[in-house]
């Protein structure tokens, strides 16, 4: 059976911890942080002070399944605003510096502000899906799909917005997305020592 709720503040270091083992082999951080032992270090450090950074400004979500923790979101509103360099930096930001190596934190850093900027050029009472992530040991049973479909897409609706908008740098996802009704708007494509990774931008029309 699957519920969801929002994130209970006790929930916040397992919920982090989880987004990590899903993101260990995403092209997304692996171009960038290529060493996997270093890379799982750098992801912790650094999604636990995105999670810190953000709780309470943007909507958390999870998704159980038979009571077990099995996918974390992570909704902004329209009029979300990022927190500063000087919060990211009190809940532990340099680790991750540290973990990932300067230059390629600084990297890919650089790659995501420019990923996100068609979605964060929308206008109107657009809703952005900053994450969605499935703990591997439950990827494959359609988690993600229930959770876009009966939690996050109804939370959007209940609050007033008319559209919800991401992106993805995986081809897997791309497909996952288009299933689950969102239309790709926008392509682009980076690289990092001399590896290419490319970057789709969705969003769906909530009615």
């Amino acid at each position: 059976m699957l519920s969801y709720e929002a994130m209970q503040a006790s929930e916040l270091l397992p919920c982090a911890n989880l987004a990590a083992r899903a993101f260990g082999d995403y092209e997304y951080f692996s171009i960038y942080v290529p060493e996997d032992k270093k890379r799982q270090r750098f992801l912790r450090a650094l999604l636990r002070s995105e999670f810190r950074s953000n709780q309470n400004s943007a909507a958390f979500f999870t998704a159980k399944k038979d009571g077990k923790l099995a996918a974390v979101a992570m909704l902004c509103a329209p009029d979300y605003r990022k927190p500063s360099d000087g919060q990211y930096l009190r809940t532990g930001y340099l680790s991750a510096m540290f973990h990932g190596g300067v230059r390629n934190v600084n990297a890919w850093n650089e790659m995501e502000k420019l990923a996100g900027a068609p979605c964060h050029s929308l206008t109107g009472n657009t809703w952005y899906l900053s994450l969605l992530t499935v703990d591997p040991a439950f990827a494959g049973h359609g988690i993600g799909s229930g959770m876009l479909q009966d939690c996050l897409i109804p939370y959007v609706r209940q609050q007033g917005g008319t559209a919800l908008c991401l992106f993805t740098n995986s081809r897997r996802n791309r497909s996952f997305y288009q299933k689950n009704g969102f239309t790709e708007f926008h392509a682009q494509q980076f690289s990092y020592h001399g590896k290419q990774i490319g970057s789709w931008s969705y969003t769906m029309e909530i009615k």
